[in-house]
């Protein structure tokens, strides 16, 4: 398990090592899309990860190419779809 704070609310929550930041958000209750049902085929699940990057999974080819063609991405910007939960702590803020 590792800890999830989301922002702008601040809000905490407990999640399971391994699981997708996407499913995380979305089984906490925070109000997080995916039109393309976790394909990285969109953009509705973009967040910026403010602290605990290094203990997401790394970016794969698919959210890459996506994440290139995002207007207002920055180097903290991940596909919740595409990030995997390591075992330290991360803070993500929703963009939407």
């Amino acid at each position: 398990m590792t800890t999830l704070t989301v922002l702008p609310s601040g809000k905490t929550y407990e999640a399971a090592a391994g699981t997708t930041l996407l499913k995380a958000l979305q089984d906490a209750g925070e109000a997080i899309q995916s039109k393309c049902g976790g394909e990285a085929r969109c953009e509705a699940c973009h967040v910026y990860v403010s602290a605990g990057r290094k203990s997401l999974s790394k970016i794969q080819r698919a959210e890459d190419a996506k994440l290139d063609g995002i207007v207002g991405v920055s180097s903290n910007s991940r596909l919740a779809c595409q990030a995997l939960l390591g075992q330290e702590p991360v803070t993500v803020e929703l963009l939407s």
